[in-house]
């Protein structure tokens, strides 16, 4: 009996070490099924009722029911969600940030709440017990691209281990500096912890790669304007690599993103997933963020309105200043002709009226 209660407690104390820190089993994720008993999603976290799901075809669903122990939800279907108009992106007056040369204006911010992920077949590890994981090299990745795109970046490798309850009141006072030097976004960059890795393979062009999940939390006063951006992010990811974006999940919680309006969580691939697969989808997303918040000049991501209205009033004064300098030549050559004034002005009006179809100058009775 005392050899029994001994293996008990023993087993007792090795099981924190078999758990993830976080809160759950690493192979203890959520399973969420749809009403017809099919699975919607995996996901490696808590699952709420009341969460929100937007699937890879913008299907949303929200979470009905969750068995907890049996680590299970269901969803029910809510119809087609409802994605932003991005026609700005492509209008000919778009303009590409690499193109304008300029990057003081344009600031991004990116940190790891997680600074432990890893990925296994690459790293050799899931987890970096010294707090720098595989997951830094993502956050590489994805600077290079940005930076490839005009976008100034400012990546603060601070480290926030352990992986447990407090990595995200550890990672908020990283949020909160970086916050201070006025980023357009607040990236934290992860990676999941589903076991199947297959969820994230993905070919995009020809090239292996991993799909990202995009994760909104809905507990903060920012909530709206954060899932607002993730869904401008995902329809200019599926207009430009349309299998990217795996989906967007929306949680209770708030992942740090009541800081900042355009705050977003990113997770490339899983722990299971090839290092490499993650880094080439964080040099697409790259090009994705840059094109949702500077892309085009008349997009509402991009605060472009007002600089299209100034483009319309240079067109204006453009055609404006051309009419003078060709109503003044023919003034000239009506002084030549005519040598006379009246018969001189007779001629401007008569030249100015043919050239602006009756608009200006003398109507043709005719």
């Amino acid at each position: 009996m005392k050899k029994l209660t001994a293996a008990l407690l023993g087993l007792l104390l090795l099981w924190p070490a078999t758990a993830r820190a976080d809160g759950w089993a690493e192979d203890g994720c959520y399973t969420v099924y749809r009403e017809d008993g099919t699975v919607l999603f995996t996901f490696a976290g808590e699952v709420a009722q009341g969460d929100e799901y937007i699937s890879a075809d913008n299907q949303r669903y929200v979470i009905r029911s969750v068995q907890e122990q049996a680590r299970t939800a269901q969803a029910v279907w809510d119809g087609e969600q409802a994605m932003p108009d991005i026609s700005w992106l492509d209008a000919p007056a778009a303009v590409v940030v690499s193109a304008q040369g300029e990057q003081s204006d344009r600031l991004i911010a990116l940190y790891a709440t997680h600074s432990d992920e890893s990925y296994e077949p690459t790293d050799g590890t899931a987890s970096a017990d010294d707090g720098d994981g595989g997951i830094y090299d993502v956050c590489d990745t994805l600077k290079a691209a940005l930076e490839a795109q005009g976008v100034r970046v400012i990546l603060d490798e601070t480290s926030h281990v352990p992986h447990d309850a407090g990595a995200y009141r550890r990672s908020r006072q990283t949020a909160i500096e970086l916050l201070k030097q006025g980023p357009d976004a607040l990236i934290d960059v992860h990676r999941d912890g589903i076991p199947d890795p297959e969820e994230y393979e993905v070919e995009i062009d020809g090239e292996d790669a991993s799909k990202v999940r995009l994760l909104v939390g809905r507990s903060n006063q920012n909530a709206d304007a954060n899932k607002e951006f993730a869904l401008e992010l995902k329809a200019v990811a599926d207009s430009r690599y349309p299998e990217l974006i795996k989906d967007i999940f929306i949680g209770k919680g708030s992942y740090n993103q009541d800081l900042a309006s355009n705050a977003i969580l990113l997770e490339f691939g899983t722990h299971t997933l090839e290092k490499e697969r993650a880094e080439a989808s964080a040099e697409l997303m790259g090009g994705v963020i840059a094109d949702t918040l500077y892309g085009g000049v008349s997009g509402a991501a991009s605060g472009g309105e007002e600089t299209q209205g100034e483009a319309n009033v240079g067109a204006v004064r453009g055609i404006v200043w051309l009419l003078v300098l060709v109503a003044a030549a023919i003034a000239v050559f009506a002084l030549l002709q005519t040598g006379r004034g009246r018969a001189a002005w007779e001629r401007i009006k008569r030249g100015t009226s043919e050239l602006t179809a009756g608009w200006l100058g003398k109507r043709n009775k005719e």
